[in-house]
């Protein structure tokens, strides 16, 4: 591990039941000299990602809020996306969802709440369990061999408590029925009284490793037509795709979704090529 990735890690070990550490802890933690630890928080400090709390502690700086904000407003896919999330959100009353794959985690990165108003755990935000709910298994399903292997070598602990993944085969035979249905539907596998419908959101010429999901409450689901939640789902991710590839043609402007993809756009959208890669 890198200096810089050291340093970067001391960020992770702030959390919502840990979110102020000392130096002291965090050489401990990190396994580095009281100096070198010293010197990450300061560094951190000075950048803004840490600021100093009370008993000689640090906790996360308000650079955090800023590079957020820059994140909403300049992210592509979210620019991409706005309306289609919009227009989903609205059709359907359910909250609508965005994950990705950042290095070994899965982040939920854009939520907007339906009418119903459901409160779902894991909101913006908030990593989510690698071997649960339906974003998490659209994104594993969608990833190249290579790179699940690795995350269940990474996380086999995780893997183990989850019938889901408890093994390198039952994990593959699950991921071939999710990409072979091309959507994943949870029940009550994050939050007991909610059910997850989720897409992928797969594109390697645009460099995205996304899921898109709606989440809704288990007593609407049971009176929805899934094939008009799926269907709606794929639709704004033909969208999405189509926004982007009109922004790449526009360098320099602001990305706007298109009105209208082509027949070929929506293929690779609904069939992604990243399951040809197990």
């Amino acid at each position: 591990m890198s200096s810089l990735s050291r340093m970067l890690a001391v960020l992770d070990l702030l959390t919502a039941e840990a979110p102020a550490w000392t130096a002291e802890a965090v050489a401990q933690k990190l396994d580095c000299s009281l100096p070198t630890a010293y010197r990450y928080v300061r560094e951190l400090a000075a950048a803004g990602l840490l600021r100093r709390g009370s008993s000689g502690t640090y906790v996360l700086g308000p650079r955090a809020i800023e590079l957020d904000y820059q994140m909403r407003v300049t992210d592509p896919v979210l620019l991409a996306g706005r309306g289609a999330f919009q227009s989903l959100c609205e059709t359907t009353g359910c909250d609508v969802v965005l994950a990705s794959v950042y290095g070994d985690r899965v982040i939920t990165i854009h939520q907007l709440q339906g009418s119903e108003g459901v409160s779902a755990t894991y909101g913006r935000g908030r990593r989510m369990p690698l071997f649960r709910g339906m974003l998490s298994k659209v994104l594993l399903a969608a990833m190249p061999r290579a790179q699940l292997r690795r995350l269940h070598r990474l996380h086999e602990a995780e893997a183990r408590k989850e019938a889901f993944a408890k093994d390198w085969d039952t994990l593959l035979a699950n991921l071939k029925a999710i990409r072979s249905a091309g959507h994943c539907v949870s029940y009550g596998e994050l939050d007991p009284d909610l059910v997850g419908v989720a897409v992928p959101l797969v594109s390697r010429e645009h460099e995205i490793e996304a899921a898109l999901g709606l989440i809704i409450t288990r007593k609407r689901f049971a009176m929805t037509d899934l094939e008009r939640m799926l269907q709606g789902l794929n639709e704004a991710v033909v969208q999405i795709i189509a926004g982007l590839s009109a922004a790449e043609s526009k360098p320099g402007l602001p990305v706007k979704p298109a009105a209208k993809a082509s027949a070929a756009t929506k293929s690779a959208a609904t069939n992604p090529t990243a399951t040809e890669h197990h």
